[in-house]
């Protein structure tokens, strides 16, 4: 059993955040904050709670997901993001050297939500 870990989820689609976030409980892992706001509530969030992994949305508002990673990696080189997304490939150039440590593709599987935070805690 890996340890419990403290999840930051933003998606700016309410119900999909909501989503996420009832799974990353049914994992039996913390969620410190669901963000729907957008890009710049992501970062600020990220500043109060200190998550051990951010749950990231591509496409919002007010800095998308890849401005963000980069904005929190900047930040703290040791975050940990895995981007969610249902429009952008987890292959596309922009994706991939964003700095995430994972991708999952949306509708979102609980099963592979399990294996990337299993992964993160290891």
């Amino acid at each position: 059993m890996f340890p419990l870990m403290r999840v930051l989820v933003a998606d700016d689609d309410r119900d999909m955040a909501e989503v996420i976030a009832s799974y990353v409980r049914e994992l039996d892992h913390e969620v410190v904050e669901t963000v729907t706001g957008g890009g710049l509530s992501v970062i600020q969030s990220f500043a109060r709670h200190r998550p051990d992994v951010v749950l990231l949305d591509i496409m919002m508002p007010r800095f998308n997901g890849l401005t963000v990673c980069h904005a929190l990696l900047s930040r703290d080189p040791n975050a940990k993001v895995v981007f969610v997304s249902g429009h952008v490939e987890g292959t596309h150039p922009f994706v991939s050297n964003a700095g995430a440590i994972g991708y999952l593709e949306k509708p979102i599987q609980r099963e592979k939500l399990r294996e990337i935070l299993d992964a993160v805690a290891a």
